[in-house]
């Protein structure tokens, strides 16, 4: 029985669920009325760190330029899929639909503008270039740019339980200092299994000493759940090569460090360009030397493109 004084009140109306936040949405303020004279630059945003990771990067582009985002995270099917493992997926090119819809319903794709994806977003970002070139629309996308986005290309596609161990350790190395904020260096014995990168990150003053087994497990198991979700997303998405240019930006500490360029050379079909930049995969876009360089690249005066030879 209930005592009076924590008895229910009178109902109220029902509480309504936050309204969902928009897939596209600016990175910072406009500086002044649009025009033509404005150029876009649209990146696509995977989810796994804040949006606010592309700060930096918004701040170095110039005046005339309008950044916007592309948040992957805002996409309930997307992020369901990787809270519960027998949930639908959704696949690369309904994402890169969705994206693309959004772009075209605010005008970004009346004019050139850039296009940048980071990790699995640069998939989608390729999925999106797929679309407009199969439109007759190729001279919309002046730049595309991946931030060590792993191409989906057959050599690269593993089912869920051949992932590698070590190497998913590793990763979550990365993830784990850059949302601690400082970097967490790994050997082959730190990747051995979650105690020994527990002790590493302790020993490093990544981690507190005396954090439990147990959340740093949840963590990557929220993480892993992660992975293995974009795995489901690309399986079976093997697009064909585009004819363009793909530029790639490698970190030093990349996730496939022993491929120069990530499969990508199998999906354009003009060079590769690939540029090196500090830092590991997660906190790339954070370092000031990618952020100089990306918004060189996103900004670049645009070149004619000379046909190919028998084109």
């Amino acid at each position: 029985m209930s005592r009076p004084d924590t008895a229910p009140g009178p109902a109220g109306p029902p509480r309504r669920p936050p309204p969902p936040r928009p897939l596209l949405s600016a990175l910072r303020p406009a500086a002044g009325p649009a025009g033509p004279a404005v150029r876009p630059v649209v990146a696509v945003h995977p989810g796994a760190l804040p949006a606010s990771a592309w700060a930096d990067l918004a701040d170095r582009l110039p005046e005339d330029t309008a950044p916007y985002l592309c948040d992957l995270g805002t996409v309930t099917e997307y992020v369901t899929a990787a809270l519960d493992p027998a949930a639908p997926v959704i696949g690369v090119r309904e994402l890169a639909a969705r994206c693309l819809a959004e772009l075209t319903a605010a005008g970004l794709t009346e004019r050139p503008f850039a296009l940048v994806g980071w990790s699995f977003g640069g998939v989608v970002g390729y999925e999106i270039a797929a679309r407009l070139d199969a439109e007759g629309r190729a001279g919309t996308l002046r730049e595309l740019v991946v931030l060590d986005s792993i191409a989906p290309v057959a050599a690269f596609q593993r089912p869920d339980d051949a992932l590698e161990p070590a190497m998913l350790l590793d990763w979550f190395a990365m993830y784990l200092g850059a949302r601690r904020g400082h970097r967490l260096v790994t050997g082959s014995a730190a990747t051995r299994d979650l105690d020994a990168l527990l002790d590493a990150a302790v020993a490093q003053g990544v981690l507190p000493a005396g954090t439990e087994p147990a959340g740093l497990r949840k963590l990557y198991t929220a993480f892993h759940a992660g992975l293995v979700r974009n795995n489901r997303c690309t399986a079976g998405y093997l697009p064909a090569p585009l004819d363009r240019t793909v530029t790639v930006v490698k970190p030093e500490r990349s996730l496939l460090p022993a491929s120069p360029d990530l499969g990508w050379s199998e999906l354009s079909g003009r060079p590769v360009r690939l540029r090196h930049v500090p830092g590991d995969h997660y906190t790339m876009l954070g370092e000031p030397e990618t952020g100089a360089a990306l918004a060189a690249l996103l900004t670049a005066p645009l070149q004619p493109v000379s046909p190919r030879p028998g084109g």
